[in-house]
């Protein structure tokens, strides 16, 4: 191995540690101000457990990369963000796992995910676009502000393509993004910060009003969640140690 690729597999290494010794003190404090050190010393158990079992998944991952052709892990790339964004608030890209992701879509609200369009608010590499696409979503969209990850994220859906299912990636500022008069189911894997994510969830009211319809809103490591409660169109339908659930006030 070259030395190039050695010092970027420790600058890799270096941001996946800081990105889940963040989550780790986060989760910690979070269940100690709401429940004790009881609660704090069983989400530390619970998160030592995921830890443990890291590995599996992560053969898991990458088994079926390596069967769909894919490539969705954690990027290290420069940056190549062309539309200029609303707010300078976003967050880098990392793969959501897929065993998480695949209990929180067995959680959704919803009995038939055909009749439904998926958007992913900062889709990355579209890794939650191909999962979501054999899963039943008969519309998938991304939505990325970094040109270079849209770009990958079209390949990857090109490479594992479902029957019946249309996967579209769009490279723009979610805060300007046009939404569907559908029912409509939006991810977001803290993608960005509270000033975007606030001007998103503007528009999605906006667009309800001119268009009453079903919306959940499946929101990842919640990070900026305050900024959903404060909407009365939206009501926490569901919530579990890393994601909550919102649903339209129909």
């Amino acid at each position: 191995m070259s030395a190039q690729a050695r010092s970027s597999r420790a600058q890799r290494a270096q941001v996946v540690i800081r990105r889940r010794a963040g989550t780790l003190t986060r989760a910690i404090q979070v269940a100690l101000q709401r429940g004790g050190w009881l609660a704090a010393a069983r989400e530390g158990a619970h998160l030592a457990g995921e830890l443990i079992s890291r590995p599996a998944h992560r053969w898991y991952e990458q088994r079926l990369e390596r069967t769909w052709t894919l490539d969705t892990r954690t990027d290290t790339g420069v940056p190549h963000a062309t539309p200029l964004a609303s707010f300078d608030d976003a967050v880098g890209y990392s793969p959501i796992p897929i065993h998480h992701f695949r209990r929180l879509l067995r959680r959704l609200p919803l009995d038939t995910p055909q009749d439904y369009t998926f958007v992913d608010l900062g889709c990355g590499k579209g890794r939650t676009l191909v999962l979501a696409a054999r899963h039943g979503f008969r519309h998938v969209i991304g939505v990325e502000l970094d040109t270079r990850l849209s770009d990958i994220a079209r390949t990857n859906a090109a490479a594992a393509p479902t029957a019946d299912t249309d996967v579209t990636v769009h490279n723009l500022d979610a805060a300007t993004y046009d939404w569907p008069a559908t029912p409509t189911v939006i991810f977001l894997f803290n993608p960005f910060g509270a000033d975007t994510l606030n001007a998103v969830v503007t528009n999605v009211v906006k667009s309800l009003d001119a268009a009453p319809r079903q919306v959940v809103i499946a929101y990842f490591n919640p990070v900026h969640d305050e900024v959903l409660e404060t909407y009365p169109t939206l009501r926490r339908t569901a919530h579990a140690r890393h994601w909550t659930i919102y649903e339209s006030v129909i």
